[in-house]
């Protein structure tokens, strides 16, 4: 479906809290992985419909999960579980690490 889409177009105004947000969440992964690239993005639409037009060119997809807990934190989110099902690539979810 995501195919027949035009692609996605990136939002070029990222306020500054969303740049002070990021750097903080990457602070350090960079330099542990230096061969991996990672490209950061941001769009006003669907995750799942972004995502899934990046899985055509990517080596992998990594989403993180909601993060809740017991019974409820073995389940996907909508977007993970579309993302699984449907991208054309393969997709790792991520779940917090339990303090």
């Amino acid at each position: 479906m995501a195919d027949k889409l035009d692609p996605p177009v990136p939002v070029t105004d990222v306020g500054e809290m969303e740049r002070a947000i990021l750097a903080e969440r990457m602070a350090g992964w960079s330099e542990k992985y230096p061969d991996v690239r990672v490209t950061r993005r941001k769009y006003l639409s669907d995750p799942v419909t972004v995502l899934q037009h990046w899985s055509g060119s990517a080596q992998l997809v990594v989403v993180g999960s909601r993060g809740r807990g017991g019974f409820l934190g073995m389940l996907l989110g909508s977007t993970s579980n579309s993302l699984v099902q449907h991208a054309k690539c393969p997709v790792m979810v991520v779940h917090p690490e339990k303090p």
